[in-house]
């Protein structure tokens, strides 16, 4: 159901509010504006519908907001490039902004525009998501993580490693060295921290379709996730979309007793990569709460984490396959993932819960299985 903003005593009798208002959610915006001024009864609703979400790039929104300022009111989300002048886009800032995104755009950038932003709207941020990798030092990378301290209200996060700056030359060791000394250098957060529900660490294109850039991210580039320097509170974390064996290593210990939602999404998955392989296998992480589990995968399966997780509360799994290749190339390695699914809960034969596991590709389900 639509989120705009509805009135009840404001829409006449014979109007549904619960449908007027998804009516308008998908009324393009040059419509709103003409249902803003329909009669007094449409007014509010539409231009909620309007404002909801303000496009930086978009002059005309951004005209409309300046012509009457108290239109602010009605603005939940700002979207725009990493370019963009955020804080200079308002002739005052949306009381209620919600949510600050950065769309999908591979720019050469600075991080000032964006930490501007987050601080200003940090007093009402809930949500901060930066679609793509960014072209940043990783000392722009610590800038920015510090402010996002600031957004006490953060719940929802999306913050993909960065991409290699065009001129950066650094060999990867070298640049494994700048990241672990630049993040040991992180100035320590108090006790009050925000405290995250959600956590995607790759690319919102990669969820579903993880690329190989031939740049892995390392393993020092998410030192910031332990506990003793990260800027947030992950210990309730309820959803956890991660792209890498060195980052799941960090953070699923420390937050496994409220994960209900877990997304391995990456190209390739070696064992070399799970540094701690060995240890976890011997005794492997108990995620209690977990309900579902996504593995997804490029050119061949990965299944290093089932070997190193318990989820005795798990009621479905998903695998998607975004490649070409046919299934029955990896047949055999799929029935041993089907073992190894076998012993997610050490109490059962499988999962006492678990009631369906897909395999999808290319947004096509080809094999299910279900009770």
């Amino acid at each position: 159901m639509s989120s705009t903003i509805v009135f009840p005593h404001l829409t006449p009798v014979w109007f549904c509010p619960e449908l007027f208002g998804e009516y308008l959610s998908y009324v393009p915006g040059v419509d709103l504006d003409a249902c803003s001024r329909v009669c007094h009864y449409w007014r509010e609703p539409a231009l909620s519908a309007r404002f909801r979400t303000v496009d930086v790039e978009n002059k005309v929104q951004l005209a409309l907001l300046s012509i009457d300022p108290r239109r602010l009111c009605f603005v939940r989300e700002v979207v725009s490039d990493s370019q963009s002048a955020f804080t200079t886009a308002f002739s005052s800032y949306p009381a209620h902004l919600r949510t600050l995104e950065i769309r999908e755009m591979d720019f050469i950038m600075t991080n000032n525009q964006i930490n501007q932003a987050i601080v200003a709207f940090s007093p009402t941020i809930t949500t901060f998501t930066i679609h793509s990798s960014l072209r940043m030092t990783y000392q722009d990378i610590c800038e920015m993580l510090q402010c996002l301290a600031h957004c006490k209200s953060l719940r929802n996060l999306t913050f993909p490693p960065p991409a290699r700056a065009i001129d950066d030359r650094s060999s990867s060791p070298e640049r494994a060295v700048e990241a672990h000394t630049v993040i040991d250098t992180m100035t320590p957060v108090g006790e009050e921290k925000a405290r995250l529900a959600f956590l995607q660490l790759i690319p919102t294109s990669h969820r579903d379709d993880p690329q190989y850039t031939g740049n892995a991210p390392h393993a020092q580039e998410y030192e910031w996730l332990k506990v003793c320097i990260c800027p947030f509170d992950l210990s309730g974390l309820e959803t956890l979309v991660v792209g890498s064996a060195s980052a799941a290593q960090i953070l699923l210990p420390s937050i496994s007793k409220h994960l209900t939602r877990l997304e391995f999404c990456l190209p390739f998955d070696g064992c070399s990569a799970w540094t701690e392989y060995e240890t976890l296998r011997q005794a492997p992480i108990v995620l209690p709460s977990l309900h579902d589990l996504g593995l997804t995968f490029h050119i061949r399966p990965s299944n290093w984490l089932l070997d190193v997780v318990r989820t005795p509360a798990l009621r479905t799994i998903c695998m998607k396959w975004s490649t070409s290749i046919s299934y029955c190339t990896y047949e055999k390695q799929f029935k041993n993932i089907d073992n190894q699914i076998a012993r997610l809960d050490d109490g059962h034969m499988f999962p006492e819960h678990l009631s369906k596991i897909y395999l999808v590709t290319y947004g096509i389900n080809i094999r299910s299985y279900s009770d």
